[in-house]
């Protein structure tokens, strides 16, 4: 049985520097106890040459895709042979279910939640795109040893960035209006849920009275690259990008909604840098510098793609797509973003606590490593989001009789 922060680490080593998929699948079945060729469908075909920037930079596109519940890297051995590096969720397989019966909005809450007491507030955190509400199972644990009630909102993060906002914002708000008393809200969210975080917060509309915090955590205020790029964990077959079976995909293969929202110049990221923050809300941005990929890195990819335009007419096609990869691309480069967002994308605007952390987009949220939830050491996004709850309650002092975690269950909410 995996306790609910294990993630499952796999090493693989190349041949050649080559890896079949599936050789990953059959890795991945053995070590989870579970169906291969299940797993065998989430993945690609062929293989991959590992020595290729181009498949390290596709490899960045699959843990884009499928969130911070499956990774891969590819490492090096003492003797600088390439190998693949997989961190799984074990509950990976199972999400698709916990999200189809959820509904489009569905909160999960510590037991009591609204009972607080004035001055105490709720943190409610919001997860990112393609992520689950259990990301936030460590900094909640914390939260609560701290003597915060806490909840989370799952969501179908598919549609607009808008219309999740108003659907999380009527869910909540029907819930504290059964208060007894005026409960305050400080709301979390990471990389895309800080955008809906902050649309709920901004929008004079939407109910967010209670709003008394806002953090966000790598979150693209003024958009991700990436969500401008065509989905390239389909551009590599055998590790080549010689991919004309696939050109209907990449050209025509229309985006999310939300993802729409999360270019850069988008729209929805035009209007809401253009609405003025709350002065009765205090705003903090929390900026990860600790992307995997070095700038050495990043223009070896830049050459590996202008190489293949040179050859490839495909690749001279599908060229308005990848522009921001060739033109500079600081969301994957080390010190200057966090693999998905750059830094400088991730300050929120008219806001002047911004904190840097030399972090990966999902290790700003996930635990650190083996370190026990609840050990002394805080993971240091946790530690900078109680800081800022602290100063968000009129009395910081922590009651341990308050809430204890043995006390604490959790309950569930759907909402369409």
């Amino acid at each position: 049985m995996f306790s609910d922060f294990t993630m499952v680490e796999l090493i693989i080593p190349a041949t050649n520097g080559r890896i079949g998929w599936k050789h990953v699948s059959a890795a991945l079945a053995k070590a989870l106890q579970l169906d291969q060729a299940s797993i065998a469908e989430m993945l690609p075909a062929g293989e991959i040459d590992l020595d290729s920037p181009a498949v390290s930079f596709s490899l960045l596109a699959i843990n884009l895709a499928v969130g911070n519940r499956l990774s891969f890297a590819v490492t090096r051995d003492g003797n600088q042979k390439p190998r693949l590096l997989i961190r799984c969720d074990p509950s990976l397989l199972h999400l698709s279910d916990r999200l189809e019966k959820s509904g489009d909005v569905t909160l999960y809450h510590d037991e009591g939640w609204l009972q607080s007491g004035e001055g105490r507030p709720i943190v409610l955190c919001l997860h990112g795109l393609n992520g689950n509400h259990d990301a936030f199972d460590g900094l909640r644990q914390q939260l609560r040893s701290h003597g915060y009630p806490t909840a989370a909102v799952a969501y179908e993060s598919q549609r607009s960035i808008a219309a999740i906002a108003r659907d999380v914002s009527v869910m909540v708000g029907s819930h504290l209006e059964s208060c007894s008393h005026n409960q305050t809200l400080v709301v979390v969210g990471h990389s895309m849920g800080g955008l809906i975080a902050r649309e709920w917060t901004n929008h004079p509309a939407l109910e967010n009275d209670a709003i008394t915090g806002l953090i966000t955590i790598g979150t693209p205020h003024q958009g991700s690259a990436w969500a401008t790029l065509p989905p390239l964990m389909q551009l590599f077959v055998e590790g080549e990008f010689g991919v004309s079976d696939v050109s209907d995909l990449i050209l025509h293969a229309p985006s999310s909604p939300a993802l729409r929202d999360i270019a850069p110049g988008s729209a929805f990221l035009d209007a809401l840098n253009a609405t003025e923050n709350r002065d009765d809300v205090r705003y903090t941005s929390v900026i990860g510098t600790g992307s995997p990929v070095d700038a050495t890195t990043v223009e070896k990819i830049q050459q590996t793609f202008r190489q293949l335009e040179r050859r490839d007419g495909f690749v001279r096609l599908i060229r308005p797509r990848i522009e921001p990869l060739l033109n500079g691309f600081d969301e994957l480069v080390r010190g200057r973003g966090d693999g998905i967002v750059a830094s400088q994308n991730a300050a929120m605007a008219s806001t002047t606590d911004l904190v840097e952390v030399d972090l990966s987009h999902f290790g700003l949220v996930r635990p650190l490593g083996d370190q026990p939830v609840m050990q002394g050491v805080c993971h240091p996004v946790w530690q900078i989001v109680i800081d800022r709850v602290d100063s968000c309650c009129e009395n910081p002092a922590v009651n341990e009789d308050e809430v204890s975690e043995d006390e604490v269950s959790e309950d569930e909410v759907g909402g369409g």
